[in-house]
């Protein structure tokens, strides 16, 4: 007699800032690759937009409206932040959680002032341009720092969204609170995981967070910088898959 499939997964894919469902496409193809192959179990994207809120908690709050009564989160930089406000309201619905490239500390007062005046001038007196050459420099490997598709793909979702919605963002990643508190009440499996070369948010304080989250795995990603599940989807893939297996 053959066995009933396991249900999927539903897994909540909360991306960075200016970064769409493009963000995590290499690692679905990844995972897609593996079924059958590898073990692990079927997993049901959900990939909420953030693009219409200036405030962590209001984004919250709609992906919660959109997401299964119970689901693994994956936060990615800005969609970290978010995370974060997610396990504040509904703790219990969140079944595994993976924090990537990620703080959980608030803006100190110079950047978050820094963040409010972009916020406010952006696209003023000069086109706007999500990515530019200072931004890449700090985000992306040496490896990936010349490679064309990444950067059009950056560039690309960048220019999608626009200014109004880096205008909303850059608001909201500004004025988040600090979560470092919460971290020792998380009791769901959980994975840390950072680039070496993000020169964004320090892989020192990724080793900060998972310290202080009960049993949590932190993963150092050789040849990744901003962008892990860009830069190396395979090592993402594979630590996805460990952590709701």
């Amino acid at each position: 007699m053959t066995a009933e499939p396991k249900p999927a997964i539903p897994v909540v894919f909360l991306s960075g800032m200016l970064a769409d469902q493009r963000m995590w496409q290499p690692v679905l193809d990844r995972l897609a690759a593996r079924k059958g192959v590898m073990p692990c179990p079927a997993i049901m994207p959900i990939i909420p937009p953030l693009d219409t809120q200036d405030d962590v908690q209001a984004m919250a709050r709609s992906v919660l409206d959109q997401a299964p009564d119970r689901f693994a989160l994956v936060g990615m930089s800005m969609g970290g932040y978010v995370a974060f406000e997610i396990l504040r309201m509904a703790r219990r619905r969140v079944s595994h959680l993976m924090l990537v490239n990620t703080r959980a500390t608030k803006d100190d007062p110079a950047m978050r002032r820094r963040r409010l005046l972009l916020a406010r001038i952006s696209g003023r007196s000069l086109p706007f341009q999500g990515v530019n050459d200072a931004m890449l420099d700090d985000m992306l490997h040496p490896d990936h720092r010349h490679d064309a598709e990444l950067i059009g793909l950056l560039s690309d979702m960048a220019e999608d969204f626009g200014v109004d919605v880096f205008r909303r963002q850059i608001t909201a990643v500004a004025n988040r609170p600090d979560s470092m508190a919460l971290l020792s009440e998380l009791d769901m499996p959980c994975t840390v995981m950072v680039g070496e070369a993000d020169r964004v948010i320090s892989p020192a304080s990724h080793h900060e967070m998972a310290a202080r989250i009960a049993g949590a795995t932190m993963i150092d990603v050789a040849g990744a910088g901003h962008y892990v599940p860009l830069e190396q989807p395979d090592i993402f893939a594979d630590a996805l898959c460990a952590l709701v297996t």
